[in-house]
């Protein structure tokens, strides 16, 4: 818009948190949106920043079972852990394969 150009980078992590048993399994996410922050910062206090390019994750879609009950405490401690870096949006996968009460049931057990 207005020729402002928007460069979109899309990182996916399918299967995250499937099978994975230990309570920190969210840290490789967390240390990638670390690590982009600090690249970021390190070419923005550089002498030349016109070539610079911005890395960093800015939302984070949190897919979530639309079976199950409500959040695990993998989700939990990784929504955590994510807050204060990047913008959150929960979004219930599949949702359209719900009834309007059977989403009402999973949002309230979200919230």
């Amino acid at each position: 818009e207005n020729g402002v150009k928007l460069r979109l980078t899309i990182v996916d992590t399918p299967g995250f948190g499937d099978g994975l048993e230990g309570a920190d399994a969210w840290q490789a996410c967390l240390k990638y949106v670390n690590d982009q922050l600090a690249l970021y910062f390190q070419t923005e206090n550089s002498v030349n920043r016109k070539n610079m390019n911005d890395g960093r994750v800015h939302c984070c879609l949190y897919f979530l079972s639309p079976y199950g009950h409500g959040l695990r405490p993998l989700d939990i401690e990784f929504l955590k852990r994510l807050q204060y870096k990047v913008n959150l949006v929960p979004v219930i996968a599949k949702a359209d394969s719900l009834t309007k009460a059977e989403l009402a049931a999973k949002k309230k057990r979200i919230m």
